[in-house]
């Protein structure tokens, strides 16, 4: 609670000192999604293999607002795909646990941007026609979560059956933590530069081990089969020959799931607010003086 309530008074006392001067980009992007957690690969030979075929996708939607030469604010809203399976991982004994899931995760999240280098003029032409801001950011974001696991040909919900015995929330929170980059350019006949090409690596940490709805020990097959049915109890012990006992080892409850993305973007920058933001005219990055300069809109 302390952390976001800190979190929201940075970000209020950052739009409101420059309430006359926010620029806002609009955009979508697009990238590639993996996961960490009790059905990742673990270290070995094949680990970057299981990687691989572990990776999926993801993409959204986001209004970028900036708040001073340095800080911006972004509202996100992103679809993320994770899987991981027992199955991929012929090194481990993990493959005879049997478990396999999905998870279309629907995330929203607010984040502050900080940016310590900005380069105004791409190329040092004194065209302005590019410039380049690399950012770190971090923030706050709930998701829904629902893992499924393949069976019987098709997809079952895993969150209702409660496989492990416990009962845990679709909604969680999460914290956005990463860096990134953006060009910003003129188009043709345009006097200030409005299309914006980013790419950035974005890494959520949860507070949650059931992303892929394992955590901890297996429990009395029977049970589950009477409290919650046959196909509870197919799926939460999957492996061949098993007796359903309780008490083994199912997953590993010390390590709380995560999952991050890769993305690129693309973002249109909309008009100035009524009063107009400056910038420095000639290139400099963070740490040098920008010397003698005329001011031109930011």
């Amino acid at each position: 609670m302390k952390i976001s309530t800190l979190f929201i008074a940075l970000t209020l006392c950052a739009l409101n000192s420059y309430a006359q001067s926010f620029k806002w980009d609009i955009g979508a992007q697009a990238g590639i999604a993996n996961y960490f957690g009790d059905l990742a690969s673990e270290t070995g030979t094949n680990s970057l293999k299981l990687y691989q075929e572990n990776t999926r996708y993801s993409g959204g939607l986001f209004a970028r607002v900036r708040a001073s030469y340095r800080l911006g604010v972004n509202f996100q809203l992103n679809y993320v795909y994770i899987t991981g399976a027992d199955s991929l991982n012929q090194e481990s004994d993990r493959t005879s646990r049997n478990l396999n899931f999905r998870n279309q995760i629907i995330e929203g999240s607010t984040r502050l941007e900080y940016y310590p280098i900005i380069f105004n003029d791409v190329g040092g032409h004194k065209r302005y026609s590019c410039d380049f801001h690399l950012y770190l950011f971090a923030g706050l974001g709930l998701a829904y979560s629902n893992p499924q696991a393949e069976y019987n040909g098709g997809w079952e919900d895993l969150r209702p059956l409660q496989t492990e015995g416990v009962s845990y929330s679709a909604i969680q929170p999460v914290i956005p933590i990463g860096l990134g980059g953006f060009f910003t350019f003129k188009g043709r006949n345009q006097r200030f530069r409005r299309h914006r090409i980013g790419i950035e690596i974005n890494w959520r940490k949860t507070f949650t081990d059931y992303l892929d709805d394992v955590s901890s020990t297996y429990i009395n097959n029977q049970d589950i089969l009477n409290d919650r049915g046959e196909t509870a109890a197919a799926l939460a012990d999957r492996r061949p020959g098993s007796n359903g006992n309780a008490g083994g080892i199912r997953g590993n409850p010390d390590d709380n799931d995560g999952y991050g993305t890769i993305s690129v973007s693309y973002s249109f920058v909309l008009a100035s607010g009524k009063r107009s933001f400056f910038r420095p005219r000639y290139n400099y990055t963070y740490g040098k003086s920008p010397g003698t300069s005329r001011k031109t809109k930011f």
